[in-house]
């Protein structure tokens, strides 16, 4: 009996999965345990394993296919079996799931846009026409429909499909000068006709009457009368339009960055969030971190400001339990472990990778796992106990010349650290005698059900000091 290959579910909440590519062939011979396909979630990316040794068969899902979990992707056949027993089920690259409303429905099918290509910005994900509409401007396709023209208000609905879309302003111009608009190439969102694109026509007539060729409001109902060249003392008022703005690209949300908008969305909906801020002086941390860099070898782990501040995150978070922790379920939970996810600035979004046990481990340590989950999460090869089970997190926009930000809590953690850059700033000595000093902002988020002011102003007060004072971790 030929072997399937299904669908498997890497996550708790997973529904589908995206097929990435194949790493093996249809007909190719294969091994038990041997890596032949690659799938995407909404976190990561991940191999998928032959559940026996034989010849790679019936492959139904292609690259892009999106698969609800459990159904068979393809077969393996042993010695002697043949493919007339393998009966693979057909795969739709539309989720089961997906959610349309009625009136993108209509407009997918009159269009023959494929909505498993269209990414749903309303809610849960659900595809509107609005995200149809853009699949269609990216794609260059015309919108033939009297949707196209629904936000303006003396927009006609349209009679005939052939009938190129234009504006009302510019149909009624067309008309007066006899203008055939079928010549005429539109300039606006999904190729639609605007006045100017009427005026500056080629097949349009020299002198168009009561136009003198200038630009007509697309807002005006009134007939056009002879222009009359105002006082020079008088500017004459500026044109008025209500065309959109042309639009550079279209991207739909990727399953990382959909699953960013939605988790962040939750956070900022669910979770009562305030923020604490405090100026640290930088100058010994600084400076432990330039001592690393001296007297780095060559393939050492690079310690950067961003591994010491996990490591010194990790002491403050043993310090002060109540932050190392969230709310669940009603309940506020407390972790022992202490996992700090450092925020990774990707193509196409952020992910957290978590370095787990940071309390446990030396600065040399903490930045080699650093440095080969950041390598692992921009070639997209990360697995998913690397992003799984951080109890804290910490982003760094100081590279970028971020002074000060307020991040969102990345649940299920209960709190994150948002750093800015450090800059000179002229502070007060131990003799009230100003002083440059190396300051950065340090900014905590958390969740008012889990921690209160007075429990962050605690741990950014013990952070603060292990900054301002390093040797205390000896």
């Amino acid at each position: 009996m030929p072997t399937p290959i299904i669908m498997p579910k890497f996550e708790m909440s997973q529904e589908t999965g995206t097929i990435a590519r194949w790493l093996k062939s249809e007909g190719e011979i294969i091994a038990k345990g041997e890596a032949i396909l690659e799938v995407e979630t909404d976190k990561v990316t991940m191999e998928v394993e032959s559940p026996s040794s034989g010849t790679l068969t019936g492959i139904v899902a292609q690259p892009g296919a999106v698969v609800p979990i459990g159904q068979t992707i393809a077969f393996v056949l042993k010695p002697g079996e043949t493919a007339a027993n393998a009966q693979p089920i057909a795969v739709s690259r539309q989720p089961a799931a997906m959610r349309v409303t009625p009136v993108a429905e209509k407009m997918a099918a009159e269009h023959g846009v494929d909505l498993a290509r269209v990414s749903g910005s309303g809610k849960d994900g659900q595809i509107t026409r609005t995200d149809v509409e853009a699949l269609l401007a990216a794609s260059g396709k015309p919108i033939a429909t009297e949707r196209a023209s629904r936000n303006d208000a003396t927009a006609q609905p349209m009679a005939d499909s052939q009938r190129p879309p234009a504006a009302p302003a510019a149909r009624r111009l067309a008309r007066e000068i006899k203008l055939d608009l079928t010549r005429v190439r539109g300039s606006g969102p999904g190729g639609r006709i605007q006045s100017t694109d009427v005026l500056e026509s080629d097949s349009a007539p020299d002198a168009i009457p009561g136009a003198a060729r200038v630009e007509v409001s697309q807002a005006s109902s009134a007939p056009l009368t002879p222009a009359t060249p105002p006082p020079p003392a008088t500017p004459p008022p500026p044109a008025t339009s209500t065309a959109q703005p042309a639009i550079r690209r279209t991207t739909a949300l990727s399953g990382l960055r959909k699953t960013i908008a939605h988790r962040m969305l939750a956070s900022t909906r669910d979770a009562p969030q305030f923020s604490l801020s405090v100026d640290v002086n930088m100058a010994r941390a600084l400076a432990i971190v330039d001592d690393f860099k001296a007297s780095r070898v060559a393939d050492a782990p690079k310690v950067t400001v961003t591994v010491l501040l996990a490591k010194l995150c990790a002491w403050a978070l043993a310090r002060n339990p109540a932050i190392n922790a969230a709310c669940l379920n009603d309940s506020i939970v407390e972790y022992s472990d202490i996992n700090i996810g450092v925020a990774v600035a990707l193509d196409d979004g952020l992910i957290v990778p978590v370095i787990h046990h940071a309390d446990t481990l030396s600065l040399l340590e903490i930045a080699a796992r650093l440095g080969d989950l950041s390598e692992r999460a921009r070639a997209n090869q990360l697995g998913l106990t690397d992003i799984q089970g951080g109890t804290f997190s910490i982003s760094n926009l100081g590279m970028f010349a971020v002074d000060r930000f307020t991040a969102i809590v990345n649940p299920p953690q209960g709190a994150i650290l948002a750093v800015g850059r450090t800059t000179k700033r002229i502070i007060a000595d131990a003799n009230d005698q100003p002083v440059a000093a190396s300051i950065s902002t340090f900014t905590v988020s958390a969740d008012h059900r889990a921690v209160d002011g007075a429990g962050v102003g605690r741990f950014l007060g013990d952070l603060s000091q292990i900054i301002e004072r390093p040797g205390l971790l000896l």
